[in-house]
């Protein structure tokens, strides 16, 4: 049987700074995963109907011209930010809105990324808009970039929160993973409140203390190279992880770290980190490869030109 493609890095593309930010950092890390870069444009002219019926399109030529160039700015930003090392880059003109298209190509992808913000306008979604949407219900790993992010950073370590939710192994599992590939040391996060004034603060320091040792516990041999730093803390989980992530070159949280006495912690964290915050669902399969039917535009670059095709129409019998 011939082995299926890498899944690749999916990044969805506005035409915005933000947008952009988000394909260079997309592109570093496709290149350290050894995948593929997939660049996607949602023209917000059309209605995704679902599997069976496909996409409804609105033509407009305008659109069409704005997100041809967003893709074509994109994909000469990633191979610059890659250079001299090869990335294959390909690119996706799409019909429906940006949160159907990307959770479309979500299903076929290893990570999904995008901007912290993006353009606002009329039948034009913004990215931060779409970011909040995507983390909800999150299909692959969700990584959103707040902006540039400086070279000096990337020796920082990556900071994990772990809290014993189901989507927490999924989490540790995808933080040390980066740490390894990226050559930093991990940072490990178990956060306490005081939801029980009669519990007393050595249990509660212990529960956590044990959170830590059982979500690392498995990947000590698997990752030897990954210099492990464990930190146990009293205080708001939103806020102490905005904090640390002030040290810290990426933030991954499980989707089910969503809820403190007094905020949803995930949501807050997106919204104040300054560096990349991803987001790991407790179901989170990787895909293998794009089908054709997903792929409405897309090629190789830099040697082929992209033509955007429209999917076909789908004939129920």
């Amino acid at each position: 049987m011939t082995p299926l493609p890498t899944p690749p890095v999916v990044v969805g593309v506005d035409g915005s700074e933000s947008a952009l930010s988000a394909v260079r950092w997309a592109a570093r890390t496709a290149m350290l995963r050894a995948a593929p870069l997939l660049v996607v444009h949602a023209m917000s002219s059309g209605w995704d109907l679902g599997d069976h019926l496909g996409v409804f399109t609105l033509h407009n030529r305008a659109f069409r011209e704005a997100g041809e160039a967003a893709l074509a700015t994109a994909r000469e930003v990633a191979h610059a930010e890659t250079a001299p090392h090869s990335l294959t880059v390909r690119t996706s003109l799409v019909s429906p809105s940006p949160v159907s298209a990307l959770r479309r190509h979500a299903r076929h992808a290893q990570l999904l990324v995008v901007g912290a913000r993006g353009l606002g306008a009329f039948e034009r979604t913004l990215l931060g808009s779409v970011s909040g949407a995507l983390a909800r219900r999150p299909r692959c790993p969700l990584a959103v970039v707040p902006g540039p992010q400086p070279p000096e950073s990337r020796q920082l370590p990556v900071l994990v929160g772990i809290d014993g939710s189901p989507a927490c192994e999924r989490a540790v599992e995808f933080a040390i993973g980066e740490a390894s590939r990226r050559g930093v040391g991990l940072v490990a996060i178990s956060l306490w409140t005081d939801p029980h004034p009669e519990t007393r603060a050595t249990e509660l320091t212990a529960r956590a203390h044990r959170l830590l040792a059982e979500g690392l516990a498995r990947y000590n041999e698997d990752f030897p190279d990954v210099d492990v730093t464990r930190l146990v803390a009293h205080d708001d989980p939103a806020r102490r992880l905005v904090r640390e992530s002030a040290s810290a070159q990426l933030v991954v949280l499980g989707s089910g770290l969503t809820r403190s006495p007094r905020r949803a912690v995930s949501r807050s964290v997106l919204r104040a980190a300054m560096v990349p915050v991803i987001i790991v669902g407790q179901h989170s399969p990787h895909g293998h490869e794009l089908s054709r039917g997903d792929e409405y535009a897309s090629c190789s670059l830099p040697t082929a030109r992209c033509a955007a095709r429209e999917r076909p129409p789908v004939r129920r019998p």
